[in-house]
């Protein structure tokens, strides 16, 4: 394989986010991504101490993305629509292969430290986008006055509790009551 330095790093990165996304990050061993690469094991660990670090900075880029994809989405739309994507985005329909490695990013985060703290970052940066969307809407009078932060904290809570139940629970009258439920705290807190 004949890929410059940083080009070969960020093929390795791409790979991995797409072995993780399709059987999750504990199902994917060092043997899988050199196969898939083409490459031997010491090509890998040259651009990466070790395999967290990999998969650490794998996730990173996948989440970094679909965050700044997210946003660029409903950057036209107003305010209370773009809270409604947010809402959608968090309960899918039926686990996709983003939420199979978010999933698996959780999993590793009960376990072991470095996901736990990238787990704890990407939380705070969502919440922080639908705390954004919630103060432009406060700003603009769609939304009445309060805490934005503390209300998108309790907004993430309810979806992160809903999208968790979603992911076993494929059922559409499940689904439909979570939306429900999501939107009388909305009317009560916005």
């Amino acid at each position: 394989m004949k890929t410059s330095g940083s080009g070969l790093r960020e093929k390795i990165l791409e790979t991995a986010i797409a072995l993780f996304s399709e059987k999750g990050m504990e199902n994917v061993k060092t043997r899988e991504l050199t196969a898939a690469l083409g490459v031997s094991r010491s090509h890998i660990y040259h651009y990466f101490s070790d395999w967290t670090t990999l998969s650490v900075q794998a996730c990173t880029l996948f989440a970094e993305r679909d965050l700044a994809r997210f946003n660029q989405q409903i950057s036209t739309l107003p305010h209370r629509q773009q809270l409604e994507a947010f809402i959608a985005s968090h309960l899918p329909q039926e686990p996709d292969a983003e939420w199979q490695l978010y999933s698996s990013l959780w999993r590793k985060a009960t376990l072991e430290s470095p996901y736990a703290a990238l787990a704890t970052t990407l939380t705070e940066r969502w919440n922080g986008a639908m705390a954004a969307i919630i103060q432009g809407g406060m700003q603009a009078g769609v939304f009445r006055a309060g805490d934005a932060h503390q209300i998108a904290r309790q907004l993430s809570a309810m979806l992160n509790g809903y999208a968790d139940l979603l992911i076993v629970v494929t059922d559409e009258h499940a689904r439909q009551q979570a939306f429900e439920d999501l939107h009388a705290f909305i009317d009560l807190a916005l």
